[in-house]
């Protein structure tokens, strides 16, 4: 009988999991995904770099991300999708039945949630982002903290909203979901106390957060915000057809980027069926708008829809004025250039408020026949199905698994067999290109280079979309776009690349790699290997990743370096981007070195008088607590003192910011989990004691 009941109250769970896995099934007949946002990750170099805060986490915490060294990297992606589709019903199951108490309704609410335009874009390219699963679960553990104004409950709440910030994107979404809310809480019941609990639950937040959200402000080196203006608004505004833009994206339509098929391709009536999704939502919300206990979710629903499609508009909308206002005034709205994004609250709505719709039909059916009732529920159940019917055809076999080429594991053993310490310079110079063995329908994707080798791969990281060539402007990245400019001038490209410790150059034949045959015209580079994909360079001007020189030159700009090295070998000194006088004699000593962690070097040479640290410039890489010099405008160099004790290259930002925050992160974690866990594990042992002095 348990196991009925059990079956009986669950059989949602089934539902989903069997759905989930009808989608995910055809992904996993190769290893890999290659989408345009998502490649294999088979090394931690990225991760690393975040972690350890070379990198700030600008889309949000790195905790998720740690899942593709845990999980199987061979179906790593499939995986990820399962989750997403699997949770995203699950946690809007859990909200919506704490609200409407019907679990057809809910079901239909897990349904439209996961099953969508929306997150069927999102898949496609890439943006398989979790935290969008866990909003419906984070914004029900927040109504608790309104209604119950408890500390068990803000904890809760603090914990599920961590989920959620482990992106960026749907933080900065659902904060504004939650604030919302808050204010129509707020309105009715004009009680402040319920601010007290909400500023608890931040600090707890925060707390929480703090090991991405400190490096993230901190080290903002990197950071796209500054970079980004109107000119983004344009590139990655809503995309429109025959419908009108505010009706498309109404509709979980309009994603920026044109060339994808979607169900509403084969769908001349799709609209009818949206029309009965909106008509659901909007007969939910006239049915309960009123009530004594829902009536301030429902409208908050409402305003949500309203904020969201305003937002998700940007620029294509009647609002577009306001949008440009807001996008100058508010600087985290820059991180949303992308505003399909905010359709994400459209998706909250129409769940929440299409499940009282549906709870209004039922009780409307109450009195029918029971096949009368029951055909009507089932085919409400099937238009968020039909409605985006390509989840089950493998996306309309637009992404298929796959594995990289034979000669790309043959290029990486290559470099792997090379013992010495190097980096790997990576071209054509583009973020995305197309890769003609790609199985996709669309075969453009960001470059996988830098996640596939195992030595550290400089690529190109500038994005090349409608007039925005680059966003950022790292030291590796503005230095190599310079050669590029004036490579038909350039017959020493190794020596010139030699200061960021590269020792290889892969060029694969993708894009326009053609337009880089300028590397066959260095004296300096040799071409080892020859694949049906690459091109192997070695740079016979290599000279490590650290070595010494005895004295300093002074440069103009960078041209002026370039033109001092078709006569002089620039790694036999020191030269600073300024104005100064030359001293010292040429000289040259390649050091040896330990790497005794991923972010500390031991020099175990005796330098000359300067040591060049060919990590790319950062004030945070400290030779015995000594900032650097920006060396040759890219890298790190140090002045060497007259005396023989250890000399050690440690990041200090690392130990600085990131181990603090990452202390404050786990106690406030452990204390969480500790009031939640204990009390509940005590009560247990009371029950059992109980029940055996009754025996």
């Amino acid at each position: 009988m348990k196991l009925c009941q059990t079956a009986k109250d669950h059989w949602h769970v089934f539902a989903y999991l069997l759905l989930a896995s009808v989608v995910v099934y055809p992904l996993f007949k190769g290893p890999y995904l290659f989408l345009l946002d998502s490649v294999p990750k088979l090394n931690n170099h990225l991760l690393k770099e975040v972690i350890y805060g070379e990198r700030p986490p600008v889309y949000g915490g790195w905790m998720l991300d740690a899942l593709s060294f845990i999980l199987p990297p061979q179906h790593y992606q499939a995986i990820l999708i399962f989750l997403l589709l699997f949770i995203s019903s699950i946690s809007m199951y859990y909200l919506t039945f704490s609200i409407c108490k019907s679990r057809v309704a809910s079901f239909y609410a897990g349904l439209l949630y996961a099953i969508n335009p929306y997150t069927y874009i999102r898949i496609i390219v890439g943006h398989i982002v979790l935290a969008y699963a866990f909003i419906p679960a984070a914004i029900k553990l927040f109504m608790d903290v309104l209604e119950k104004r408890d500390t068990r409950s803000v904890f809760k709440f603090a914990l599920m909203f961590t989920l959620v910030a482990t992106n960026s994107h749907m933080l900065f979404i659902s904060a504004i979901a939650l604030s919302i809310i808050l204010l129509f809480k707020m309105w009715k019941s004009k009680n402040l106390e319920i601010l007290k609990f909400v500023t608890l639950s931040a600090i707890v937040f925060c707390g929480c957060n703090l090991y991405w959200m400190a490096p993230a402000v901190l080290n903002s080196k990197e950071s796209l915000l500054p970079n980004i203006s109107q000119t983004d608004l344009l590139a990655f505004a809503p995309r429109t057809g025959a419908f009108p833009p505010l009706f498309t994206l109404a509709s979980m339509y309009g994603f920026w980027r044109p060339g994808y098929i979607y169900a509403k391709d084969f769908l001349p009536f799709w609209w009818v069926l949206f029309i009965f999704i909106f008509f659901l939502a909007v007969h939910g919300f006239n049915s309960y708008y009123n009530d004594k206990k829902l009536g301030i979710y429902v409208k908050a629903f409402a305003a949500m829809w309203l904020v969201g499609l305003i937002l998700a508009a940007g620029i294509r909308s009647p609002f577009a004025g306001l949008f440009v206002f807001l996008f100058n005034h508010i600087p985290l709205l820059r991180g949303m250039r992308d505003t399909h994004k905010f359709v994400t609250m459209l998706c909250l709505s129409y769940s929440c408020l299409g499940a009282l719709g549906l709870v209004k039909i039922e009780k409307s059916l109450e009195n029918k026949k029971t096949i009368i009732k029951n055909a009507v529920i089932f085919a409400i159940l099937l238009i968020p199905l039909i409605y985006s019917f390509t989840f089950f055809n493998g996306f309309a076999g637009q992404i298929k698994p796959a594995d990289f080429p034979k000669d790309w594991y043959a290029v990486r053993g290559f470099l792997n067999n090379d013992k010495n310490d190097f980096r790997v310079l990576f071209f054509p110079w583009h973020l995305y290109m197309d890769f003609r063995w790609v199985p996709n329908r669309d075969k453009r994707i960001v470059n996988p280079a830098p996640n596939f080798f195992d030595e550290d791969v400089i690529s190109g990281r500038n994005i090349e979309i409608d007039g925005i060539y680059s966003q950022i402007h790292t030291p590796y990245q503005v230095y190599i776009d310079h050669l590029l400019r004036r490579k038909n001038e350039i017959t020493n490209f190794g020596e010139l690349v030699s200061i960021l410790g590269v020792k290889y150059i892969l060029l694969t034949k993708e894009a326009d790699y053609k337009n880089y045959f300028f590397l066959f015209n260095q004296t300096d580079l040799e071409l080892v290997k020859k694949t049906e994909n690459f091109y192997v360079f070695k740079n016979k001007a290599f000279r490590g990743l650290m070595f010494s020189v005895n004295g300093t030159g002074y440069v103009k700009n960078w041209n002026d370096m370039i033109n001092i090295s078709r006569t002089q070998d620039i790694t036999k000194r020191l030269y600073l981007i300024g104005s100064g006088k030359k001293e010292g004699n040429e000289a040259f000593k390649k050091l040896k070195f330990v790497k005794a962690g991923p972010i500390k070097y031991i020099i175990k040479d005796k330098p000359l008088k300067y040591v060049v640290f060919t990590e790319e410039y950062s004030r945070d890489w400290e030779l015995n607590g000594e900032e650097p010099l920006k060396a040759y405008g890219v890298v790190n160099a140090y002045g060497i003192p007259d005396n023989s004790g250890p000399k050690e290259i440690v990041y200090d930002g690392f130990y600085r910011i990131c181990l603090p925050s990452y202390a404050v992160s786990l106690l406030t974690l452990v204390a969480c989990l500790s009031y939640l866990i204990f009390p509940k594990l005590k009560q247990r042992r009371s029950k059992r004691k109980a029940i055996l002095g009754k025996i």
